[in-house]
Formats: C-alpha cells, structure tokens, sequence
C-alpha cells in the first residue's frame, strides 16, 4: 500500500514547511491527484488522517483532495479531449493516436493553509 508512504512524505514535508514559517499549525493542505497516478484516493486520505496524529502541528489539518482528469492532445488536430480509460486512446475529431498526456499523472500540493 503505497499510498501510507505518500501520505507520510506528504506530512513529513509539510511538518517541516510549518516549522521553517513558524507556524502554529496547518489548517488545510490541497493536492492534485490525477486518475493515471496510480493512487487509490481514499486509502491516500486514510492514511493522511490516520498518521497526522504523529504531528502535533498538523493534527487538525483538513485534507482536501481534487481528481484530475486524464487528458489528452492530438498531435494531428490539436484537439484536446478527456478520456476514462488509457487503453488505446484515440482522437474523437480525427481518429489520431498520435497523441500528448496532458494530464491524468500528478501527485502535487495546490496549497497550504497555515496558522502563524
């Protein structure tokens, strides 16, 4: 289960941004995860709640997690389309597979909100 060890680097690097601005406590945190990151979202928010409480100053932190679609490019049109599944994707306008992940493979932090 990959998804504890994210969660903890996802605390640990938090925890450490709260001591660096000295702050009281973080209140919420936001991250990005796309459907092709390999991460199954609830386990993820599990996790992050079920280890918080090793860090006194994220304890009460909110995590609020937002989906991002897998989308794509065509190389031939230009058209950009969204898809449920990657398996052989191709190009609703043209019929293309020559085609760009635009989105679908994050695992970022959006933001931070901290009390100082």
């Amino acid at each position: 289960m990959h998804e504890t060890s994210l969660a903890m680097g996802l605390l640990d690097s938090l925890n450490q941004m709260a001591e660096k601005e000295k702050a009281k406590k973080v209140l919420k945190v936001r991250v990005k995860i796309g459907k092709l990151s390999g991460i199954v979202v609830d386990s993820f928010v599990f996790a992050f709640n079920a280890l918080k409480e090793q860090f006194p100053k994220l304890a009460g932190a909110e995590l609020i997690v937002e989906e991002t679609p897998i989308l794509y490019r065509c190389n031939e049109c230009g058209k950009e389309f969204e898809v449920e599944t990657v398996f052989f994707p191709e190009c609703p306008q043209c019929g293309s597979i020559n085609l760009k992940l635009l989105s679908g493979e994050e695992l970022e932090v959006v933001d931070a909100e901290i009390e100082v």
